[in-house]
């Protein structure tokens, strides 16, 4: 004969067991979402520069296949009109795997380039005019990503966003 106060210990068990299994799968299920859900594509992320009161969204210049070489043209432009500086602000899809930035200035002593790594920074400013009076040319952001090949399957690209400084200051006039 059962004692009493022992089943009403045994369902205790059971709900819990119950509570802790379905915790266990809702977390499972959420986890599994989360890895599985797209990302965004590469050609759809956009970069932003401001300068000067101008902001604009860039689409990516370039997206090569890893140790492939892409020629992208002309870079869109941006008029910097009067500005000192420039503002490159980068979305969480590149900020959260780091980042590279290459200033190109018209004397080439001036170029610099910055590396971001994983969630540093997803905004910069750079000098349109050095105190040398190097003005900048062409401004780049490169990350890796992945992208999806021809065939469907996954493939790490390299991804660039570029913009040219067009307007008094950075032609020089």
């Amino acid at each position: 004969m059962a004692k009493p106060g022992a089943t009403s210990w045994g369902k205790q068990i059971a709900v819990i067991a119950v509570g802790v299994i379905v915790l266990v799968a809702g977390i499972y299920a959420f986890l599994e979402w989360q890895r599985s859900a797209p990302s965004t594509p590469v050609r759809d992320i956009r970069v932003q520069v401001a300068a000067d009161g101008t902001t604009q969204e860039l689409a990516p210049y370039t997206v090569c296949p890893l140790d492939e070489q892409c020629d992208g043209g002309d870079p869109p432009t941006l008029d910097a009109g009067e500005a000192k500086e420039m503002t490159i602000t980068v979305p969480e899809e590149i900020s959260s795997s780091g980042w590279r930035l290459l200033t190109i200035y018209d004397d080439p002593a001036a170029n610099d380039e910055r590396v971001f790594q994983s969630h540093e920074a997803n905004e910069h400013t750079v000098d349109v005019a050095k105190d040398s009076g190097a003005r900048l040319v062409v401004a780049e952001v490169s990350a890796l990503e992945i992208d999806e090949g021809e065939d469907g399957e996954e493939i790490p690209v390299l991804a660039t966003w570029s913009v040219a400084l067009n307007g008094s200051d950075a032609s020089g006039n």
